[in-house]
């Protein structure tokens, strides 16, 4: 009978050791996963920011109004990406302008719609001061009933105090080619 207890209290003991060496380990393994994703979160930040530096720098070396650094977007049907944009104000007074994407030509050469492909405050319209510039991001999702090819559109900029036709501020072509 004396043995019995003996081992049942070895057994518990080792048990024990167990659970605290299990729990230390998830602890020392959890912490590792947080630290990983906080430095990934802030890597994207970082990103982010010097994508928005480098469109500024562009507008105001390359002396452009309007930079669009894709002419080429490749998406999956169904998926989404974000496109940063930057816009500068080569007038001497205030710009009032409104983003807008003009679709030309779909896969089968014709015009296609793309009506809520792109989120951004389609209606409002943006002021900028002279010489001023800014950078907007965009986001663009496919949508997964379209069909699958090259799609040809134009990033448009408008002025909103100049009536139509001539109120196209800035333009830039580009591509978006849906896979799948």
């Amino acid at each position: 009978m004396l043995f019995k207890k003996r081992a049942s209290l070895e057994i518990s003991i080792q048990a024990i050791v167990i659970i605290v060496l299990a729990m230390t380990l998830l602890g020392l393994g959890l912490g590792f996963i947080r630290g990983l994703f906080g430095r990934t979160t802030s890597l994207a930040e970082d990103v982010s920011e010097q994508v928005r530096q480098k469109i500024l720098d562009d507008l105001i070396t390359g002396d452009k109004k309007v930079s669009f650094p894709k002419t080429d977007i490749n998406i999956d049907k169904g998926g989404s990406t974000i496109l940063t944009v930057g816009v500068r104000n080569k007038k001497d007074t205030s710009l009032h302008y409104k983003m807008k994407f003009t679709p030309i030509s779909g896969p089968d050469c014709a015009p296609c719609s793309i009506n809520n492909w792109f989120q951004f405050a389609q209606d409002k319209v943006y002021t900028l001061s002279a010489a001023e510039a800014e950078v907007r991001n965009i986001r663009l999702s496919v949508p997964t009933t379209i069909a699958s090819g090259s799609y040809f559109l134009t990033f448009d900029i408008v002025d909103d105090d100049l009536p139509p036709p001539s109120n196209i501020y800035a333009q830039k072509d580009f591509f978006i080619v849906v896979r799948g």
